[in-house]
């Protein structure tokens, strides 16, 4: 029997599995490997961190989900992959062969880059997983009954920063919201030249935009910055000087999983795995990749080196495309094969307000150095449409589809986003973002 195997049950991971059980025969298995038991919509724990909502409401179990969506779950973490023998080892000594495999595990966090940053012995809180979320929520209660200085950042070498606006901005508003604010200075560090870069240069208006808002709400922007260590209520920054605070939340820098990081030839120095426009590995042909696990360059180097974001909607785009090639791959569908765009579009909730940045492509040409469209746009209803896209994410997960055509139209038709364009035939592989 044939086997696709996907590694990972995120924001790509998942949608891919629903993607590969549509598009394969019944008689193929679909597995879906996943180290933690509940699907987690990532961008919902920025609110969970600051308590405005349960854990729960951003989260579903997987085990109900394979059941329902006919998929095999291993609910164990990857230990090792041989891709040359297309075999996978999971926690426990299990095996688990296949014919195809996707790999959208997400990223590791590169805490220890920093001394002192970090929950897990460290002295800062952090968004990215669910227990860093719920330890963040429980120190942030704590700060509200001594509100002292609040600094949020990102660590050089970050390449998602959205969710430390989004921190930053929402708890500047539940601060007001208490009464609590002109008691909390308020300061953003990050590695970015300026506030709004978000690791993409030249979005129009972003710039502006940001640093208005910014403005607006009183808080100090230090850009252009590495954080070198931090201390017991001190982050320490290059320049030499010393940020008091009462609560810090920095984002650290990703590097790819242990497993990938351990097989050669799979990742770079970094365990990033490069795939070739369908998202396919360059030597290892039974191995796709999708999400923050891929390779992709940054394309305008800052001086401060930081990577290229890979929003929740670029994942599914590039994991649905994935997954559309393993099913060609197999022979379940006719090709041709799918090539993702990489156009963005991230929506940034700010308390009241939003920003909406877009990026088509968010690789610029490599001839003329220049994007088809790019550009941001502030206002309440950017808060609106992350909260009815996170409620519609939720109810796709859970009925078990991928990236429906009415999504990939809606996106089309309101931002002139294109997901996919077909591959040209006979394709020379290279590497995507170089």
């Amino acid at each position: 029997m044939a086997r696709a195997v996907v590694i990972g049950a995120g924001l790509g991971g998942l949608p891919a599995a629903y993607e590969l059980r549509h598009h394969l025969p019944k008689d193929c298995d679909v597995t879906l490997i996943a180290g933690e038991p509940q699907f987690t919509f990532i961008p919902g724990l920025v609110q969970v961190a600051l308590g405005h909502k349960p854990l729960e409401h951003v989260q579903q179990d997987l085990h109900a989900l394979a059941r329902r969506h006919h998929l095999t779950l291993v609910d164990r973490a990857v230990t090792a992959i041989d891709p040359a023998g297309r075999r996978i080892t999971v926690a426990g000594g299990e095996t688990v062969d296949y014919d195809q495999v996707l790999i959208a595990t997400g990223a590791a966090l590169a805490f220890d880059l920093i001394p002192g940053l970090g929950p897990h012995g460290g002295h800062t809180q952090s968004i990215c997983t669910p227990e860093h979320a719920l330890q963040a929520r429980e120190a942030w209660q704590r700060f509200l009954e001594e509100p002292g200085p609040l600094v949020v950042g990102a660590a050089p070498g970050a390449g998602c920063f959205g969710p430390a606006y989004e921190f930053l901005l929402m708890a500047d508003h539940d601060l007001r919201r208490r009464g609590l604010r002109e008691r909390v200075p308020i300061t953003y560090v990050t590695p970015e030249p300026y506030v709004g870069h978000l690791g993409v240069s030249g979005v129009k208006n972003a710039r502006e935009l940001t640093t208005q808002l910014m403005a607006e709400r009183g808080i100090e922007v230090i850009d252009s910055m590495r954080i070198t260590a931090v201390e017991p209520q001190r982050l320490l920054l290059e320049n030499g000087r010393a940020l008091p605070f009462g609560y810090a939340m920095v984002l650290p820098s990703f590097r790819g999983v242990s497993f990938i990081r351990d097989c050669p030839g799979l990742g770079d120095e970094k365990g990033f795995i490069p795939v070739d426009p369908t998202m396919r590995h360059p030597r290892f042909e039974s191995v796709h990749a999708a999400g923050v696990s891929v390779k992709l360059v940054q394309p305008d180097p800052t001086p401060i080196p930081i990577g290229l974001p890979k929003s929740g909607q670029m994942t599914e785009a590039m994991a649905t495309a994935a997954a559309h090639n393993i099913a060609v791959e197999m022979g379940a569908l006719p090709g041709p094969l799918q090539v993702p765009t990489l156009e963005a579009l991230c929506f940034a909730e700010f308390g009241p307000t939003g920003i909406a940045y877009i990026a088509a492509p968010v690789l610029p040409d490599p001839e003329t150095g220049r994007r088809r469209s790019s550009y941001a746009v502030r206002g309440p209803w950017v808060v609106w449409a992350k909260a009815a896209f996170e409620e519609y994410f939720m109810l796709k997960i859970r009925y078990g589809a991928g990236l429906p055509w009415f999504e990939r139209l809606g996106l089309r038709a309101l931002f002139r986003l294109r997901l996919f364009r077909p591959a040209p035939p006979r394709q020379a592989p290279q590497i995507a973002g170089t």
